[in-house]
């Protein structure tokens, strides 16, 4: 499925949602990508996902974070058999980005109340992790 320039792709051989964005993104075109990767994931009844980033340099804004931070991740929350697993694959430009910004922490794996994620540059590390 492509849309909100992003393509969806459920992989049941690994188990797990691949979402891939194809360009930069407005901030709705984010939330209705978010939107559409949830209900991929609902039809399947997947946790793990992966969210590749590579193609997108742009940096969320404070009012993209609350909107994911606020309404998304916490429709997150008990909705599968196992807590959501989301793994965010970077380029290591963008991972350098984030290392080097002031006051920035930005951590490789958390857990959270209402799932788990991780940050990886290397795409095989991030399914090995999600199949954890």
């Amino acid at each position: 499925m492509t849309d909100h320039g992003l393509d969806i792709l459920n992989r049941p051989d690994l188990p797990a949602i691949v979402a891939r964005w194809q360009r930069e993104i407005t901030p709705v075109e984010l939330q209705a990508g978010y939107q559409a990767i949830l209900a991929a994931a609902d039809a399947c009844g997947c946790c793990c996902w992966l969210l590749d980033l590579r193609r997108r340099e742009e940096l969320a804004t404070p009012d993209v974070n609350r909107w994911v931070e606020q309404v998304f991740l916490p429709q997150l929350a008990h909705r599968y058999a196992a807590p959501v697993r989301i793994a965010f694959l970077i380029s290591p430009l963008r991972a350098a980005q984030l290392a080097d910004a002031p006051g920035a922490e930005a951590p490789t794996k958390a857990t959270f109340h209402t799932h788990q994620q991780a940050t990886f540059i290397d795409e095989a590390a991030a399914y090995a992790w999600l199949a954890g």
